[in-house]
């Protein structure tokens, strides 16, 4: 059941899902609100930026000529399924910081909006402060070294103008190893203080844990596939050694 995901929409011919273990983090909101009508507008306002922030790679992939299959919302936040990632490192710098600019671009409009506009409703006042945090944090967040969260991925394309693309990701994968047992002590911490999120911090430690080793493995097989052909073309175009009689 938590493993089904729904299609709620298509932006810019991106199918938009959302994945059932997002009611669990809709819900520990709706519960922490203290209010049903904030709960559930401020988990509006999140899926919203989570949207926006995963349309802000997927829209920059495809100016690099990148297709995005479809984004997914989850417990865990949000994922924009690229069919095949930049290997350029300036075009992958560019399309991992791309979401968290969109976030703090959201944040921006919302810090116009509070000060520009009069607000008459401390409801809607507090609605458009959430909005402003929440994509700070989400876009501060999200640039923390914590492979392959976008700022593991600005990391790794830096670090490919130094080494191959393998060794990249490997260095990559172990700072954001380092940055994962931090958040997952963090939220055992929370946790066990009583905060609902702690839970939510443990399963992206789990996952940045996972995927990261998992996107090096995929690294280097490209690697060794890439050196088997060139290796093959070469015997291939090359011609047969001399040989005296």
């Amino acid at each position: 059941m938590l493993n089904a995901k729904y299609r709620v929409t298509e932006l810019f011919g991106i199918p938009v899902f959302v994945d059932a273990s997002c009611l669990l983090l809709l819900g520990i909101m709706v519960l922490n609100a203290g209010s049903l009508s904030y709960g559930i507008a401020t988990a509006l306002l999140l899926a919203i930026s989570i949207v926006a922030h995963e349309l802000g790679h997927a829209l920059t992939a495809a100016a690099f000529g990148y297709r995005t299959r479809d984004i997914t919302i989850s417990l865990l936040g949000g994922c924009a399924s690229l069919i095949a990632l930049p290997r350029t490192p300036w075009k992958e710098f560019l399309t991992a910081l791309a979401g968290p600019l969109v976030s703090f671009a959201l944040a921006g409009l919302a810090y116009f909006i509070a000060v520009s506009a009069r607000i008459g409703s401390s409801f809607v006042f507090n609605l458009v402060e959430y909005m402003f945090w929440m994509n700070i944090m989400l876009g501060a967040f999200n640039l923390l070294p914590g492979f392959p969260m976008d700022g593991g991925r600005v990391f790794r394309s830096a670090m490919t103008m130094f080494m191959t693309r393998a060794q990249a990701t490997k260095v990559a994968m172990y700072v954001g190893r380092a940055f994962a047992v931090l958040l997952g002590l963090s939220g055992l911490n929370a946790l066990l203080g009583g905060g609902a999120f702690g839970l939510v911090r443990i399963l992206i430690a789990w996952m940045i844990w996972k995927e990261g080793y998992r996107e090096y493995l995929l690294a280097k097989r490209d690697e060794n596939f890439r050196t088997w052909t060139q290796a093959d073309f070469e015997a291939r175009v090359s011609p047969p050694p001399y040989e005296r009689g």
